[in-house]
């Protein structure tokens, strides 16, 4: 009995044992499991957490790897070392390390560049800033010139102020002196008009007195007037037979063509230097001395040519036809006439200065009697001063006139320079009364010209000149 009661009693204890152990077993199952279940929710929270800090995808980029890198170097967590960063570089920015992107976006709101990256604004900045610098440097220069040309201005018009307040000073004095002289001048009008007033009272007075007595004498002339013209027309009814019937024909013409060339256009007349012809005298080419009638105006025809004289000989001149009417040329046989012409006139003459009458170069006054002498041969008359009724004034070359002598110099020659100082004065004296009058100055070769001749002295000088 007692053998079994001890086999059974060890399966006991190992069933007991077995079962403690079972127990024990489940109790530390148990515990562990919740500690894995624990540690497992742990585990997902923590995934969860870093899932949110770094995504799964996201921890494998270089710049993510970097950014860790950097975090463990700096002893700090990936989230730490990103946050202080972030301060630093809002502190950077905007000076509060509180403020985030969209924070500094709101403060960007409105400013000029803010879409650029801040630095290419800062340097934008920067150089607007610098032209501005620069802008304000030349505009601070530019000021300083324009004050400093303000300044010359004001100086220059303060100048101008104080000379037209100088001016207006003198103005005002001279306008009170004009003022003053024209109310003398004013005193002075009004005290003549009232004399001329009471003179053209008193000459109106004897002007209708006159007109008066000149209205009696007009109607008593006007009276003999028709008693005198009723007189003279009976005179005429009775002497009509021995009226004026003018001058004959023939004793208005003045010479006759002797020759004709139609070639040369020149015609030959029967009158020269004794005729006192000249060089570009014209005359009126007629048929006869009956063709030179004046009509009812007591006006001559013009003749149906006219000539200039060209070439003047002794007692003929050639002459070159200026004009001639179609199919009536001159002939042989033709008279010639001028209205002014007069062969028997006497030409005065004044003749004065120094003359070359020989032709040697040299002019002296002496030589002047050479061509008095060839006037008067001429024709001419030699008169001492411009008249009324002289023709011509022949000069010469002006006399000289030498230096003035000393006041110690001898008599005569004194008396010698006050001579020649009135001959330049005579000289001068008629050329002046010839330009003024009228009368024809003519010098020494013109002279030879107008008469035709040349001193007897001249001709062998030229004769000689021509050998």
């Amino acid at each position: 009995m007692a053998g079994k009661s001890t086999g059974f009693g060890g399966t006991g204890i190992t069933i007991v044992l077995l079962s403690v152990g079972a127990l024990g077993l489940f109790v530390a199952f148990a515990v562990f499991y919740g500690k894995y279940s624990d540690a497992r929710q742990q585990l997902e929270q923590y995934k969860k957490d870093n899932e949110a800090i770094v995504k799964q995808g996201e921890a494998n980029r270089d710049d993510v790897r970097g950014l860790m890198t950097e975090a463990r170097g700096a002893n700090k967590s990936l989230v730490s070392y990103l946050v202080d960063n972030r301060d630093s570089l809002m502190l950077r920015i905007s000076g509060d390390k509180k403020d985030t992107l969209n924070t500094i976006e709101s403060k960007l709101q409105g400013v000029e560049g803010a879409d650029q990256p801040l630095l290419t604004m800062v340097r934008s900045r920067d150089a607007s800033i610098a032209g501005l610098k620069t802008e304000a440097e030349q505009a601070s220069a530019a000021r300083d010139a324009a004050r400093t040309d303000l300044t010359n201005e004001l100086s220059r018009i303060k100048q101008i102020e104080d000379g037209h307040r100088s001016t207006l000073t003198q103005l005002n004095a001279d306008i009170s002196r004009y003022k003053d002289e024209v109310e003398q001048y004013r005193k002075g009008a009004d005290d003549y008009k009232t004399a001329t007033q009471a003179q053209f009272d008193t000459a109106k007075g004897e002007w209708n007195e006159n007109e008066k007595r000149l209205n009696d004498q007009v109607s008593r002339l006007t009276e003999q007037k028709l008693i005198l013209e009723a007189q003279i027309a009976k005179l005429r009814n009775d002497r009509a037979s021995q009226l004026f019937r003018g001058q004959d024909e023939s004793a208005l013409v003045d010479g006759g063509v002797i020759s004709v060339n139609e070639g040369e256009r020149t015609v030959a007349v029967n009158l020269g230097r004794k005729q006192k012809v000249v060089l570009g005298m014209t005359f009126a080419v007629y048929s006869s001395p009956q063709a030179i009638k004046p009509d009812d105006a007591g006006v001559y025809s013009p003749g149906k040519a006219t000539l200039e004289v060209i070439n003047v000989g002794e007692a003929s001149s050639t002459c070159r036809v200026t004009s001639e009417m179609r199919g009536n040329p001159v002939v042989r046989g033709d008279v010639v006439a001028n209205a002014v012409y007069d062969p028997n006139k006497v030409y005065k003459f004044v003749v004065y200065g120094s003359f070359d009458a020989d032709r040697d170069g040299l002019a002296t006054p002496v030589e002047k009697d050479a061509l008095e002498a060839m006037i008067r041969t001429w024709g001419g008359d030699i008169v001492s001063d411009v008249q009324g009724d002289v023709d011509f004034v022949v000069l010469g070359e002006r006399p000289s006139l030498p230096p003035r002598p000393a006041e110690d110099a001898a008599l005569a020659l004194q008396l010698e320079y006050k001579n020649r100082v009135a001959e330049v004065e005579k000289y001068d004296q008629l050329f002046r009364q010839g330009a003024s009058t009228g009368v024809p100055v003519l010098n020494e070769n013109r002279l030879y010209t107008l008469i035709g001749k040349t001193p007897a002295a001249a001709r062998r000088a030229q004769r000689n000149a021509g050998q």
